[in-house]
């Protein structure tokens, strides 16, 4: 006996009731309003429409059980359209969903049945909806999930001993999810919504419970390490792949290989063959299979994988394209230069604002915006956090669009340009600016001020940097004094005495931005540029990562291993590096 046997009518229902309370559930919520994005509501419709249709032809539906998960779903549907409708937060609606689901799978299962597994069962249950509706994120992948997981049981019921109320609840959950993964094909959108997700990861759990397997509760985990993991690979090697297949650890080199397709249907397509060849491996070890199952599965992985690769990696045909001055990234424009480059303009800005030759009319052309008369020169050194607080702070977003060069610091902006297809000539690291102005400085006689870092952080710097380069040093101070303070004010003033030629400001992102911007109301010449924490560098107090690390762009990892407080800011690299990802594939299948 296969789970297959006699299971035709059911199937035929469940598709019937999937689809017929579907365009029933579509009426009674035409006129709602649901901010769920684009799409299509369904909801938990064609679950509970596929649950008891499957349940009324498979004559188990005046059983307790089935009416006890019958009445688990329904519940979990209402509580999830709830969500949808925006009336309960979620942690409000937490202990009611777990309480709704303990009950309905206690109800469901026999004295026999043991409380620690019913309480595993429900554990699992929540997870599985949580990872679900993370997976949700890519509209198709929860079905992908769901269809997978529920045909990869199917196969496991075949080599056990199996109930039917476990059969008629999976071919129900394959059912509803295929039909929704065919309607989402061409463009369409079907929304499940918090009401599916809840109902399917409800079902999903009780088909373990049903069989009372502990192998099968056990393999179920694959679904939310799936969710979790995948991605995350998948993101990496994507990162890995781009960054070395252009060879952006060159550093300047201009030469382009490739150019990086993420066209959605196939990576999804990729994504559900993974999903299903990983079920497919475990089931393969739970039923002691040959050794010709296990190569057909690595060979099937394989294809699928060379399709993807071929897909995403394709041959540029651009390699003789002009790069722009600017390349926009994020919303924020970024100046395609080497550090040869912000050298020779700064040294045009000071010969065209010099004593003996400023004019307004150079002045005014020289900024890039500025609307309060000032003419300074500002530089950010961007790298991808910068890029990320930009758009989370209006104020630093707008110091950023009024300086005159933005230029691309850390390895991340670099990768991000080739990646979107509008490559940066290469890096123009902080610390190394710092250095090369100074070497321009000695040699033209621009006067430089230092400010910022601890006391005798500045100092160090600046003594090591005029032993290399014999600058002409104008002021030194620190850079441990409160924003918009009486002491910022006496800085300022010192500044506006000294006439600098150069100011470095190492105070940090984003205040050492918004203090050069109090900065242009009392300087209306000089170059000012954001340094971060390149004093510390410089003057030794904090070691530089090593060449091999700087090259291939692991630089915070090292100072990360030295400042683990800063790890909490790191965060912000992961959350770039989606916004990336997210802004490409918009952008490829808008």
């Amino acid at each position: 006996m296969t789970p297959f046997t006699g299971q035709l009518e059911p199937l035929i229902t469940a598709a019937a009731g999937a689809i017929l309370l579907w365009v029933l559930g579509a009426r009674l919520t035409a006129n709602t309003r649901f901010e769920l994005g684009r799409g299509r509501y369904a909801g938990a419709f064609p679950f509970l429409g596929a649950f008891i249709g499957a349940g009324l032809a498979g004559g188990v539906f005046t059983q307790q059980s089935f009416q006890a998960l019958a009445a688990g779903a329904i519940l979990l549907a209402i509580i999830g359209f709830l969500r949808d409708r925006q009336r309960f937060s979620y942690l409000t609606l937490l202990p009611w969903g777990a309480l709704i689901i303990i009950t309905s799978l206690f109800a469901a299962t026999d004295a026999a049945t043991s409380s620690i597994f019913v309480i595993s069962a429900t554990l699992w249950a929540i997870l599985i909806i949580v990872c679900l509706k993370i997976a949700a994120l890519v509209y198709e992948m929860p079905f992908i999930l769901l269809t997978t997981s529920a045909l990869t049981q199917f196969i496991y019921f075949s080599q056990h001993q199996f109930t039917q109320s476990a059969v008629l609840v999976n071919l129900a959950l394959l059912t509803s999810s295929v039909l929704m993964l065919i309607y989402s094909t061409g463009g369409r959108r079907v929304l499940t919504g918090s009401s599916g997700i809840f109902t399917a990861g409800f079902l999903l759990a009780a088909v373990s419970l049903l069989e009372g397997s502990g192998q099968l509760l056990l393999f179920g985990l694959f679904v939310p390490s799936m969710v979790i993991l995948f991605p995350f690979t998948l993101i990496s090697a994507m990162i890995v792949a781009s960054y070395f297949g252009n060879r952006l650890h060159h550093g300047t080199s201009r030469e382009r290989i490739y150019s990086w397709s993420l066209r959605r249907e196939k990576t999804v397509l990729f994504a559900g063959l993974f999903f299903l060849c990983l079920n497919f491996l475990a089931l393969l070890v739970l039923i002691d299979a040959p050794t010709p199952a296990y190569f057909a599965l690595f060979l099937l992985f394989v294809i699928s994988l060379f399709v993807f690769v071929s897909t995403f990696a394709r041959k540029d045909a651009s390699n003789n394209t002009q790069v722009p001055r600017q390349i926009e990234i994020l919303g924020i424009a970024i100046d395609a230069v080497l550090p040869a480059d912000v050298i020779e303009r700064i040294a045009s800005y000071l010969q065209q604002t010099s004593p003996a030759s400023e004019s307004a009319a150079d002045a005014s052309a020289t900024a890039r915006s500025s609307t309060d008369g000032s003419s300074l020169f500002h530089i950010v050194t961007a790298d991808s956090l910068a890029l990320v607080r930009a758009g989370e702070e209006t104020r630093f977003k707008s110091a950023m669009q009024r300086a005159a060069l933005v230029v691309p610091d850390g390895a991340g902006v670099v990768w991000a340009a080739d990646f979107l297809g509008t490559p940066l000539p290469g890096r123009v690291p902080g610390v190394a600016l710092v250095s090369q102005i100074c070497e321009a400085a000695g040699k033209n006689g621009w006067k430089i001020f230092f400010l910022g870092g601890k006391a005798g952080i500045a100092e160090h710097a600046a003594n090591t940097l005029n032993k290399e380069h014999s600058i002409n040093i104008c002021g030194i101070e620190h850079g441990y004094f409160a924003p918009d303070s009486e002491e910022e004010e006496a800085v300022l003033e010192r500044i506006a005495r000294a006439k600098p030629d150069i100011i470095f400001v190492a105070l940090g992102v984003p205040r050492q931005e918004y203090f050069i911007a109090r900065l242009r109301n009392c300087l209306k010449r000089g170059v000012a540029v954001g340094v971060g924490g390149s004093f510390d560098v410089i003057s030794q107090t904090l070691p530089r990562a090593p060449y091999w690390m700087q090259r291939f762009a692991i630089e915070w990892l090292f100072r990360l291993w030295l400042e683990p407080r800063r790890f909490m800011r790191m965060l912000g690299i992961p959350a770039f590096v989606l916004q990336i990802l997210r802004h490409k594939w918009n952008t490829e299948n808008s």
